[in-house]
């Protein structure tokens, strides 16, 4: 009886070359998300500037700048390794 045969996706060699592959993509999907994610938390501190300024009246200005909060650490934590000369 013989052996069924490996895949040629699961050998050594070409699985190495696979995940290297699939890694590149998921880097190049990676890189503009982080951009985003860095520029919109630089700018995110200019949104603050009018809820501050007028100051927190109502509840659904309370939950506004506790959703930007939030979306602001979100940017924070996803851009951190931007770089732009990569």
């Amino acid at each position: 009886m013989s052996r069924p045969s490996t895949p040629p996706a699961l050998r050594s060699s070409s699985f190495g070359s696979v995940l290297s592959a699939a890694r590149s993509e998921y880097e190049a999907l990676l890189r503009p998300l982080q951009a985003i994610a860095f520029w919109a938390a630089v700018v995110m501190p200019f949104v603050y500037l009018p809820l501050f300024v007028t100051g927190i009246e109502t509840a659904s200005e309370g939950i506004a700048l506790a959703g930007l909060i939030g979306a602001h650490v979100l940017a924070l934590v996803v851009g951190r390794r931007y770089r732009a000369d990569d």
